[in-house]
């Protein structure tokens, strides 16, 4: 049985007992890897026998650290902090130019290159096809006119969010059909921030009590630390962090339901303050432009929080009021899209522009995924099993967003003549 048939197959019965012993007796490894995985989706007596009766296996699994794995790590961690150092060794190159241009390409291009290996997708077709992306990629964004407008700005804008659908590519193993692979994505960003944060937040600590510890023997360290330890630390944290969540899957599951639990009410109790407050405020989102593009980031964090909780919910509870919670959070967010949506449309009276166009087509394509993912919310409220339906309207959506980001880099640019 394959890896992700199996996924489906423990879900489907997951507080089935006879079945899943006799999945584990086909496959005691496999079992073990694969519930590893899914066990923080599901909180029940049966669920917490398993991890008590596995937990040997993963302890011993995870307790092993390949050289070849750490070796690939700290190359591919240098090569991409000296990408980022190319206008300290170059003087030729304009540094703030280059920043604004490449620095996303280069540090996500380090995670896409670790999937690569991590998923030891070796196909040579595929690693031509990437290739060759990238290059164009660069390429084009780089002789982009060096006096342009809000289009090239746009361009530079959803250059990250292009590559992390790449990202998403090489994570399903190109293979883009499979929808269970799709939401595993999705469930790994949320995985994946909160471990960035806490390498990031490690490495602060350190930075400020090394410096501390050489200023009290009268050694400046600063400048040096902060122009190449940071740089190069900073740039192989998400890299690093993508590893850890590969060899310790349980480490940042048992953080995320927390943050889901504590921040989803207060997300929703400070939205709906915030609305009430932006319709008696004074402020005038039809003509405010730094308003409009707040609400516009909102949505996104949103999204990102409902799909983030939904994975950590328990999908064996019908009427559970977290569900609740994250419907009424998507009604609210729909409230506000229809307001930012009403705003740009009073502006475009007044003739399209790069970042018109840009911010009324995305708030579209936010706002109908909104209704989708309020209407499954609602229904699985009922009807607990479900739930998976919120993640798959957003894997299904991931070739949507795919498709728009090409159009406002590769496109919108010509569209506008680069004003």
């Amino acid at each position: 049985m394959k890896a992700e048939d199996l996924k489906q197959e423990m879900i489907q019965n997951i507080d089935r007992p006879e079945i899943l012993e006799r999945l584990y007796r086909n496959n005691p490894q496999e079992f073990t890897r694969v519930f590893t995985e899914i066990a923080h989706q599901f909180d029940s007596d049966l669920i917490r026998i398993w991890k008590i009766r596995l937990e040997p296996d993963t302890v011993v699994e995870q307790k092993v650290f390949p050289t070849s794995e750490i070796l690939f790590l700290i190359i591919l961690s240098l090569l991409t902090g000296i990408l980022v150092k190319l206008p300290n060794i170059f003087s030729q190159i304009q540094s703030s130019a280059f920043y604004t241009r490449n620095v996303s390409i280069i540090v996500l291009n380090g995670i896409i290159v670790y999937f690569f290996w991590q998923n030891k997708l070796f196909d040579l077709k595929k690693i031509a096809l990437y290739f060759c992306n990238i290059l164009i990629l660069t390429l084009f964004v780089n002789l982009l006119p060096f006096s342009g407008g809000d289009s090239l700005n746009l361009v530079f804008l959803f250059t990250p969010f292009y590559l992390w659908c790449w990202l998403g590519l090489v994570y399903v193993s190109f293979d883009y059909k499979n929808m269970s692979k799709r939401i595993e994505f999705i469930r790994f960003n949320g995985e994946f921030i909160i471990m960035t944060g806490l390498v990031l937040a490690a490495g602060a600590l350190l930075t400020f009590v090394t410096i501390g510890l050489f200023s009290v023997i009268h050694v400046d360290i600063e400048k040096f630390y902060t122009d190449y330890v940071v740089v190069f630390g900073g740039v192989a944290a998400p890299i690093v962090s993508a590893y850890l969540i590969k060899k310790y899957p349980n480490m940042s599951s048992k953080i995320a339901p927390v943050i889901a639990r504590v921040f989803t009410p207060l997300v929703f109790i400070t939205l709906i303050i915030y609305l009430v407050s932006l319709i008696l405020s004074k402020s005038k989102i039809f003509e405010d432009r730094d308003l409009l593009l707040i609400l516009n980031i909102a949505l996104v964090c949103i999204m990102a929080i409902i799909v983030f909780s939904v994975s950590e919910l328990d999908k064996t509870k019908d009427r559970n009021a977290n569900v609740l919670i994250l419907f009424l959070l998507s009604v609210v967010a729909i409230i506000i899209n229809m307001i930012a949506l009403t705003a740009i449309i009073s502006r475009i009276t007044g003739g399209f522009t790069p970042n018109r166009t840009v911010v009324l087509g995305s708030n579209i394509l936010i706002f109908i995924n909104l209704i989708l993912m309020a209407k499954s919310l609602f229904q699985s409220y009922y009807h607990a099993n479900n739930l998976q339906s919120v993640e798959r309207v957003l894997a299904q959506y991931l070739s949507i967003y795919f498709g728009w980001t090409i159009i406002v880099i590769y496109i919108l640019p010509f569209v506008f003549r680069f004003q």
